[in-house]
């Protein structure tokens, strides 16, 4: 992040910043992982929710993109992305008619699936539209959220054989419970599911179609590029990275792309230094319990000691902040940050300062 450009921005605090040289630069890195390892990548599009930036990860060489609600796909449709998996399950019969009808209007669409209830409404709602819709099995290998064990795999996909409208076109895991500091430990606990994944993929070889195995997020994609058996990455912090990324050395804070400007709102000494700043928990999101962290214009660190809707307050000693100066806030997590807002500005040496919607903030169905 350039932050002293970022201060400069003539808008009234707070506001989202990205700077998108760096997050090309971000986006340009990880397809050279992907690339270098015969893999296509698919980048999760719920970190920035905007389609412009969906656009630089495609030309930059990504396959398409994921995102989580229907209600995303067809913002991203709508902004000229044709390539879309819905990485989540759709039980709703009103939603699978919505994905019929992106199917049926040129969208290259596909949905996760780990319940015949689900199927069955995709199916369904693919007839009615005369579409057809490609599926992936979900498969929980240890999160435990969502995901078909790994044992009931071969006949939950022999359950689908027969169900008109769709077509199984493979199977994705998503693995977000890996997210230990250490890079070996992670890759340790991917060896371990990879060993339970290859085996799985050995056994169902000639008895389904395995053209796309999809795995890993942005703790774990570097590492499961690697394997042969797989095939496609879906990481998304990546594009701007956080503070969350920073802990486990994924990336340096000269990295991360994207953050909040705030300014100076107050300042006391008494009973100790501090400065309270204009953002709160409705402007950067306090995921898991873990403060922003806040960067000076001469790039000092600030200490957070409290928030709240509305407010942050800044141990100030040795700041030197005063009522009226601007920090950048750096979120602990990116994805939930980017929800928090209507429009961002891009900071960029190639153009003046410009604004750009978040067209899907706010999707939730």
């Amino acid at each position: 992040m350039n932050v002293n450009n970022a201060l400069m921005i003539e808008s009234e605090t707070p506001f989202m910043v990205i700077d998108e040289d760096q997050t090309r630069i971000n986006i340009k890195n990880m397809q050279k992982i992907a690339d270098s390892n015969n893999k296509h990548l698919r980048p999760h599009s719920k970190t920035h929710k905007i389609p412009e930036i969906a656009s630089w990860q495609i030309s930059e060489g990504a396959s398409g993109v994921c995102v989580q609600k229907v209600s995303e796909a067809e913002v991203m449709f709508n902004g000229g992305i044709n390539n879309i998996l819905i990485s989540n399950e759709i039980v709703d019969r009103r939603k699978t008619d919505r994905i019929a009808k992106l199917a049926s209007q040129g969208c290259n669409i596909s949905v996760a699936v780990d319940s015949l209830y689900g199927a069955k409404r995709l199916s369904e709602s693919s007839i009615y539209h005369s579409t057809r819709i490609d599926v992936l099995l979900d498969i929980d290998a240890g999160m435990h959220r969502c995901g078909i064990p790994i044992s009931n795999m071969e006949s939950f996909n022999n359950s689908l054989k027969n169900m008109s409208g769709i077509n199984v076109a493979g199977w994705m895991v998503y693995d977000g419970q890996i997210h230990n500091p250490v890079s070996m430990e992670r890759e340790k606990d991917v060896e371990i599911e990879s060993v339970k994944l290859r085996s799985l993929a050995n056994s169902l070889k000639n008895k389904m179609n395995q053209s796309i195995i999809s795995v890993g997020g942005t703790p774990t994609a570097y590492i499961w590029s690697k394997y042969d058996f797989v095939n496609e990455l879906q990481p998304g912090t990546y594009v701007y990275y956080d503070m969350h990324c920073n802990a486990m050395n994924l990336c340096s804070i000269s990295d991360i792309s994207m953050g909040i400007v705030s300014q100076v709102m107050s300042k006391s000494q008494d009973p100790e230094e501090r400065v309270v700043l204009d953002a709160g928990y409705k402007s950067i999101s306090l995921d898991q319990g873990v403060y922003p962290t806040i960067i000076t214009e001469d790039g000092k660190m600030g200490n957070v000691t409290g928030m709240s809707e509305e407010h942050t307050v800044v141990n100030s000693k040795n700041l030197d902040l005063n009522i009226g100066d601007r920090v950048v806030m750096l979120p602990y997590h990116a994805c939930t940050t980017t929800d928090f807002w209507d429009r961002a500005w891009l900071l960029s040496k190639s153009h003046n300062p410009r604004t750009v919607s978040v067209e899907g903030r706010g999707k939730r169905e």
